[in-house]
């Protein structure tokens, strides 16, 4: 029997992410099971060739078609938090 696979980061929201992937769900956005995806895969690697670190703030951010993931890597704690998730020309604001 295989032993399930550990992410080795552990991927936590705010609350405003949270109710931001709660809006995409109701609007049954079609990027919604790529962005979940991704938001996964930060859980093994939360810094992927993809990502960017953003100007004047400490968060990094990822691209999912149109939409971004907003997010802060702590590796004393081995967290990934997600503080958004949006269409690009909302989610900075």
């Amino acid at each position: 029997m295989a032993t399930p696979h550990v992410p080795t980061y552990t991927i936590l929201a705010l609350a405003a992410a949270r109710r931001q992937i709660t809006r995409l769900e109701k609007s049954r956005n079609s990027n919604l099971k790529s962005i979940f995806a991704a938001i996964v895969s930060l859980g093994e690697n939360p810094r992927p060739t993809r990502s960017k670190k953003l100007a004047h703030r400490p968060e990094l951010r990822i691209r999912v078609g149109d939409y971004r993931v907003v997010y802060v890597v702590d590796d004393v704690r081995r967290t990934v938090t997600i503080c958004g998730v949006g269409h690009r020309r909302d989610v900075y604001r």
